[in-house]
């Protein structure tokens, strides 16, 4: 297992998604068991987490 940067994920297994998401997502320090093993879904869904992570809820 390893702990990387969401952002270093994103370059090594599916670039064409790192303008999608903010600094904060980027930053978002992330558990890798086998970076091998990962597939689009499985990037799908740590992204998602990330995102929901930082949601930033709208001032009513």
């Amino acid at each position: 297992m390893q702990t990387m940067k969401l952002s270093a994920l994103i370059l090594t297994v599916s670039p064409d998604l790192y303008d999608l998401l903010r600094k904060e997502e980027l930053d978002s320090e992330v558990l890798v068991t086998d970076i091998q093993a990962l597939n689009r879904e499985d990037i799908s869904e740590i992204i998602e987490q990330a995102i929901q992570q930082h949601h930033r809820a709208p001032y009513h």
